[in-house]
C-alpha cells in the first residue's frame, strides 16, 4: 500500500527554496566555530540548498527528505541521501553508530504531528558535544494577530502552507526546546519588517520575530 503522507509530499512537493537572509543566518550559526571536517545531517533538505553549501566546506553531509523528488540529484551532490518520514521511520544504523556534530531542521517542526518525540529522538544521533539548528515560523507575529482579529484565519493567509500541522510561537518553541532536554546556545532570528532588526533589543520578539532561528545543544547527553 502506498504511504499516503509520502504520496502527498511526492505529489505536491515543490522546492520552496530559501530566501537569502534566512540562508545567511542559518549558515552563520553553523559556521560560528569555523565548521569543516564535521559530520552534518540536514533533515528536510529539499533540493539541498543548505546541504550543498555545507558540503562545499569539506564536511560529511547527509540529507533526509520525505519526498523522493530530488533523490537522484542529491545522491550525486552530497555524501548520503535518504527518503524517510522522520516521525515514523527508524534512524539508519549508521546514524546511531556514527553520530552527528550538527543537525539542521529548517522549516520542519511545523510539518510534524509529534514535535516533542522528534526532538527527543534527535538526541539518539547527536554527539554529546553536538548542536542542532532549528528554524520555524513564529505563529504569533503581529500581522498574524491582526488577521485573526479580522477573522482571516486560513492556510493561505496565516499558516503559510497547507502542509503545516502544528504552529509554534517564538516563546512556545523555546519552552518546547527546554522541555525536551535541550539548552539554547544562540539565536539569530528574522524580524518583520526587516528594518526592525536595528532596534530589536527594544522589542518583544514574540510579537516581531517572523522566523525563529536558534542553535541548541543537548542538556542531558546520552
Amino acid at each position: 500500500m502506498t504511504d499516503p503522507i509520502k504520496k502527498y509530499y511526492n505529489e505536491t512537493r515543490v522546492d520552496y527554496g530559501i530566501n537569502s537572509l534566512r540562508r545567511k543566518k542559518i549558515l552563520n550559526l553553523a559556521f560560528k566555530n569555523d565548521l569543516s571536517g564535521k559530520r552534518i545531517l540536514d533533515i528536510g533538505c529539499a533540493s539541498g540548498y543548505l546541504a550543498k553549501e555545507l558540503k562545499r566546506q569539506d564536511n560529511f553531509v547527509a540529507g533526509i527528505d520525505i519526498s523522493e523528488k530530488f533523490a537522484d540529484q542529491l545522491k550525486k551532490e552530497i555524501d548520503y541521501f535518504l527518503v524517510s518520514d522522520v516521525e515514523r521511520d527508524e534512524w539508519p544504523e549508521d546514524f546511531l553508530k556514527n553520530k552527528f556534530d550538527l543537525i539542521i531542521a529548517a522549516e520542519l517542526l511545523e510539518h510534524l504531528f509529534d514535535q516533542d518525540n522528534f526532538l527527543i529522538r534527535l538526541r539518539e544521533i547527536l554527539k554529546p558535544s553536538g548542536q542542532i539548528i532549528i528554524t520555524t515560523p513564529n505563529f504569533l507575529i503581529w500581522n498574524n494577530r491582526i488577521r485573526m482579529l479580522l477573522g482571516r484565519y486560513g492556510a493561505k493567509e496565516i499558516l503559510f502552507d497547507e502542509g503545516h500541522i502544528h504552529l509554534l510561537s517564538y516563546c512556545g518553541l523555546k519552552e518546547k526546546i527546554k522541555k525536551c532536554g535541550f539548552k539554547i546556545i544562540e539565536e539569530d532570528n528574522i524580524w518583520y519588517p526587516n528594518k526592525l532588526e536595528k532596534i530589536k533589543k527594544f522589542l518583544p520578539p514574540n510579537l516581531f520575530v517572523f522566523q525563529t532561528i536558534i542553535k541548541i545543544k543537548n542538556n542531558y547527553p546520552l
